[in-house]
């Protein structure tokens, strides 16, 4: 008996008319599905996941080279030596999936699961490394085939939080999320002194799974943390605000 899958709610979700969106590249040596690209993932979705709006491409290193090294090379592939184990398999991979799903102002988080579904069936055809783009993060294709389509939502498999180890001056050490926008949500930036990093990857991490259950922070919301109060500001990079380039709207909270 197949049990149905449950969605990932947002039980605090509150409209913004914001668009998210989640983008998977999956590696392979060779094309791991039939052509064109075939996914039999009802089973694993909930039944109003928006298979519609899945959009599903392969692309062979012949027909598209720049496009495809845009992904492993450069700082993507400096997070590829960390995270992946063989990172020449994926230097010489021939071929990689794209898997898009862009839903909007999602009163829940279908879309996600949507696209893991896939990247799950494309992992368990063969491909070996997935890179979650906006999260900016490596995933082992055997982690993701294995991936069991009843999971609890977490926070922490669907974004990165990155702390800078090289302060700006005037701002400090960089700490901020990555990959928000699978949300429809900003992400988060905080500058701190280095005894204050881990304080602040917490408070981002909690923000982030608020905003994840459909809260909205904006501009001008005061908040408070074991003594410590934050404002939320418009992140706006400048001589004194690092970029970050994070390919997505950010928020920053500063002191006072």
């Amino acid at each position: 008996m197949t049990f149905p899958i449950a969605p990932w709610q947002r039980p605090a979700f509150r409209s913004t008319g914001s668009a998210a969106a989640i983008t998977l590249i999956a590696f392979a040596d060779q094309s791991a599905l039939a052509a064109p690209p075939e996914l039999r993932i009802r089973d694993a979705v909930p039944r109003n996941a928006p298979i519609s709006a899945l959009d599903l491409r392969v692309h062979q290193y012949a027909e598209s080279p720049a496009w495809i090294d845009s992904w492993r090379t450069g700082a993507l592939r400096n997070l590829a030596l960390a995270q992946l184990d063989d990172v020449k398999r994926l230097d010489a991979a021939s071929c990689c999936y794209s898997i898009t799903v862009t839903a909007e102002d999602p009163p829940d988080l279908t879309h996600l699961q949507l696209a893991w579904a896939a990247a799950s069936a494309i992992a368990a055809a063969g491909a070996f490394a997935i890179l979650d783009a906006y999260a900016a993060h490596w995933l082992p294709g055997s982690t993701v085939a294995t991936q069991p389509p009843h999971r609890p939502f977490a926070i922490q498999e669907q974004i990165s939080l990155i702390a800078e180890t090289e302060p700006t001056p005037g701002f400090g050490h960089p700490v901020h999320t990555r990959g928000m926008i699978k949300f429809g949500r900003p992400d988060l930036v905080a500058g701190v002194a280095a005894h204050r990093i881990q304080e602040t990857g917490r408070i981002l991490n909690h923000l982030a799974g608020l905003l994840a259950g459909g809260d909205v922070l904006a501009p001008g919301h005061k908040l408070r943390f074991d003594g410590r109060r934050l404002t939320v500001t418009p992140y706006v990079p400048d001589a004194n605000t690092p970029e970050l380039n994070l390919n997505n709207d950010a928020l920053l909270l500063v002191d006072g």
